[in-house]
């Protein structure tokens, strides 16, 4: 985008290559802000598990609706799985598609949009070892990224669901607590105490993603708003190209 289109008279290339050039940076911001994150509070995100392991609820305890919320979590985790593995094949053949498409049709002389869509410099004549390493090179850097962000996203499910399945049993053990009975009065402190380790959790769970969620805001803000111009500049399948 640098070198041509930021050089470009009409407004149509112009929106077009300014976006492309937004989503590639939002896609590569938010990827390394996934790999900084899950680097940097892998401790404590380790701390966090094992003490969620150690009040996870046995199968005798009765006001914990552990199956519910395991399904629940599983079933997003899958969905979140083949859509960003959707995502993955579709980032790294698509544009690769097109250059051979383009070759085919124009021989050796692909126009530089196609050159930019796949990251490759303008001139690259004739090496298919050259080309392949290129194409390995995108194809292990988006793996990275997109593993990060599926390893990030099932922290969130995991954690959040967690914490669900421990404020819901909280919740079920209040309700079922009988005032009149002897001992009322110790099992209402435990249960305070209880909920007050969960809230701890909680304040934990939200220190170590706060910095996800920030990057994941920025970079969905800066996307969803250069696709509203590209919509709003350009034709509407184009935009969505």
């Amino acid at each position: 985008w640098y070198c041509k289109g930021r050089l470009a008279t009409d407004t149509g290339p112009f929106v077009a290559q300014l976006s492309e050039m937004c989503s590639s940076f939002c896609l590569t911001f938010v990827g390394f802000c996934n790999v900084y994150a899950i680097s940097i509070n892998r401790k404590q995100i380790e701390t966090l598990l094992k003490e969620l392991h150690q009040i996870y609820p046995r199968g005798s305890q009765n006001h914990y609706r552990c199956p519910h919320y395991f399904d629940m979590a599983m079933r997003i985790m899958r969905i979140e799985f083949v859509f960003y593995m959707i995502f993955f094949v579709y980032y790294n053949s698509a544009p690769v598609l097109l250059l051979l498409w383009e070759h085919l049709h124009k021989g050796y002389d692909p126009n530089p949009n196609t050159h930019t869509s796949t990251w490759f410099p303008r001139k690259v004549h004739g090496s298919a070892l050259g080309f392949g390493m290129a194409v390995l090179s995108i194809s292990v850097g988006s793996s990275v990224g997109v593993g990060s962000s599926i390893v990030t996203q099932n922290l969130v499910c995991l954690l959040s669901f967690q914490l669900k399945l421990h404020y819901d049993g909280i919740s079920s053990q209040l309700v079922s607590l009988d005032c009149r009975r002897p001992g009322a009065h110790k099992k209402l402190r435990i249960l305070i105490a209880y909920h007050c380790r969960i809230l701890q959790l909680g304040d934990q769970v939200n220190d170590i993603l706060n910095f996800v969620f920030g990057s994941s805001l920025v970079g969905a803000i800066i996307a969803i708003c250069m696709s509203s111009v590209s919509i709003l500049l350009l034709d509407f399948a184009f935009a969505f190209k």
